[in-house]
């Protein structure tokens, strides 16, 4: 398998992990077929063996863009905990799995957003008490409803950001989003 890089987090990816949180995918990577990074998820079309990852000068950002991309951050931090605890509370195996790949992928795209914005650290948020999403299918409405909200966050707030490097990661990011929606609701429609 050939080395490749993921433009918009940075991971290599290789025989060791092209694997990884294939269960938040639509379509799966297998080996020498890689459709989507597996640390952020994000399409084909920002792999690559050559090209260098996508960066910005977080000098050169305006106010409001670092204010974006903070709120980005905290975000994909408050729904990557969803996961994580979606994921202790589900009943189902093969919803645990999912959502402990969701918030993987969800986490990714916070150090993402952290990177861009050369913010010291993740934010540590408040977490909600999450026991009133005592069944799998409530648990996968949340994870609807949040991923809708992540989808319409980045499309509102790619027209507030100047830089082209942040329009283009906000894009790929809400592709992700946008599997994750289709892969919850496909769920939720199963049950």
């Amino acid at each position: 398998m050939e080395k490749l890089k993921c433009l918009i987090c940075g991971m290599n990816i290789s025989e060791n992990s092209y694997h990884l949180n294939n269960d938040s995918f639509i379509e799966k990577n297998e080996e020498g077929r890689i459709m989507n990074c597996p640390f952020c998820g994000v399409g084909r079309i920002y792999i690559d063996s050559v090209q260098e990852i996508y960066t910005v000068d977080h000098k050169s950002l305006d106010t409001q863009s670092l204010q974006v991309l903070d709120h980005a951050m905290k975000l994909e931090v408050f729904n990557g905990e969803f996961y994580e605890e979606a994921g202790k509370l589900s009943k189902e195996k093969e919803l645990k799995k999912l959502f402990k790949d969701l918030s993987n992928i969800e986490f990714m795209h916070a150090r993402v957003h952290k990177r861009l914005g050369e913010f010291d650290n993740l934010p540590k948020l408040h977490k909600p008490d999450y026991a009133k999403h005592h069944t799998d299918n409530l648990l996968l409405e949340e994870a609807y409803k949040r991923e809708s909200h992540a989808i319409a966050f980045y499309k509102k707030n790619s027209d507030k950001i100047t830089c082209p490097v942040i329009k283009e990661v906000f894009k790929a990011l809400s592709d992700v989003e946008k599997q994750h929606q289709f892969i919850a609701n496909a769920y939720v429609l199963r049950k």
